[in-house]
């Protein structure tokens, strides 16, 4: 083999060397001879071919594969639906501040004692007792401290808080 003058083979760098092919270092893009390179295995990289310096050993969490998790439940339970049931009516005639009957949509489920809940006009929630009740009428323990019914329907509600419980 010859020599050159820094005592390397004349197979370095760019001479021929029958069997020692050049290959393109696939993390640097570099041109090397094929014999100063190793292959790094699967995994991510996919048998890379790189420089014996950029080489370094494949990750183990690269070959680390999934095991499946079964999460159904042995004893399925769906959670029901929430129902609530709520006896409430509108009322139909709005009654000046200090009324003690009001006319109401309907009486069903309500009853005398029963405490009920008026939302007046300002928004303010009136809470009293039922003293008694005819026909579409309900006549209230305390009188209204304002108005119901001027505005919008949802704010004229009427509703029973004795009877509210689960359906």
């Amino acid at each position: 083999m010859f020599r050159n003058s820094e005592g390397r083979g004349m197979t370095e760098a760019w001479y021929y060397n029958p069997g020692d092919h050049y290959v393109l270092d696939d993390m640097s893009g570099f041109k090397v001879r094929r014999s100063r390179t190793r292959t790094i295995p699967g995994g991510q990289t996919g048998q890379a071919v790189v420089d014996r310096r950029r080489w370094e050993p494949q990750q183990p969490q690269d070959f680390v594969r999934g095991v499946p998790d079964d999460q159904s439940v042995y004893v399925a339970r769906p959670r029901q639906d929430d129902r609530f049931m709520m006896v409430g009516t509108l009322v139909t005639r709005p009654p000046p501040a200090g009324a003690v009957p009001i006319m109401v949509a309907s009486v069903a489920g309500m009853g005398v004692g029963n405490t009920v809940q008026v939302m007046l006009d300002s928004g303010v929630n009136f809470v009293t007792q039922v003293r008694g009740i005819a026909g579409g009428t309900i006549t209230l323990a305390a009188p209204l401290p304002a108005s119901v019914g001027a505005g919008d329907p949802a704010g004229n509600m009427v509703l029973d808080l004795s009877a509210a419980g689960p359906a």
